[in-house]
């Protein structure tokens, strides 16, 4: 899979708007030969998914969890190098994976309710403690459901006014929007007739727990296999003084047979 590099300079630029704005969207980073096998993928996972129940999930949009258990197509993204660099800018350097879904949106959806992805942390006011993408596997229109945001809306202390003025995000296939946790958005109605899709990989900070219980979630035996950038944006790390298991590195405790290597050179792990 490829990805478009970026400068330093467009770093800069999104890291800014992300403050400023709340969201930011990097444009075409994935080529589309990486898109149609992503899509190849994960339509395998939703050709058996039901549509959601209620009016927040959608009753015209499918959703997959635990995506980390079900593929490894998944991992290149996860750590990307311009999107984990732009998440560490908010979040800092032990960001880890909170959630990974799918969000297929078909036509017919209605609007989902303006909300925030934070406001399971019942803590006001703090600094950025979530930051969520969505990868657009399918381009993003106002018409087909494209996410809406509130843009500085991440900056209120106020509650979330459901008919606050919103814009829908637009974006062609490949790119990726990452915005904060506290800024206030919602998915948008579909009044076409294709499906609008969306890969999210959420992150918050590594002191917090992860609204998807990764280590449930993952046999043990598979992340042994993984690279170490991928472990560790998991959640397998630690972050300060949390995360150790019996004084351990968690990958040492649970896997007794993990060589040295996976985390070489740090000190008082054992």
């Amino acid at each position: 899979m490829r990805f478009r590099t970026l400068t330093d300079e467009e770093i800069a630029h999104h890291e800014a708007q992300l403050e400023r704005d709340g969201y930011t969207i990097v444009t075409s980073l994935i080529d589309d030969a990486g898109c149609d096998r992503l899509r190849a993928c994960l339509d395998t996972l939703h050709d058996a998914q039901a549509f959601g129940d209620n009016d927040f999930a959608g009753t015209r949009t499918k959703r997959v969890f635990n995506l980390f258990a079900k593929t490894r197509e998944l991992d290149a993204l996860l750590t990307e190098p311009s999107v984990v660099r732009l998440v560490r800018h908010l979040l800092g350097p032990e960001a880890q994976l909170s959630i990974a879904s799918t969000m297929e949106i078909h036509g017919g959806e209605t609007a989902q309710a303006i909300h925030q992805d934070d406001a399971y942390f019942p803590v006001r006011p703090h600094p950025p403690l979530v930051v969520n993408t969505i990868w657009a596997l399918t381009p993003f229109t106002d018409a087909n459901g494209g996410t809406r945001v509130v843009p500085g809306s991440h900056l209120s202390s106020d509650p979330v006014d459901t008919r606050a003025p919103s814009i829908a995000i637009e974006m062609p296939r490949g790119s990726v929007l990452l915005w904060d946790g506290q800024l206030w958005h919602g998915g948008g109605a579909n009044v076409t007739q294709e499906a609008r899709f969306g890969l999210s990989l959420n992150y918050c900070r590594g002191w917090l727990r992860q609204q998807e219980n990764q280590y449930l979630g993952l046999d043990p035996q598979v992340v042994s296999l993984l690279p170490d950038d991928v472990q560790k944006l998991l959640g397998y790390d630690i972050c300060q003084f949390v995360g150790w298991v019996d004084g351990r590195h968690p990958m040492r405790a649970i896997l007794p047979d993990v060589r040295t290597r996976i985390y070489a050179g740090r000190r008082g792990a054992d």
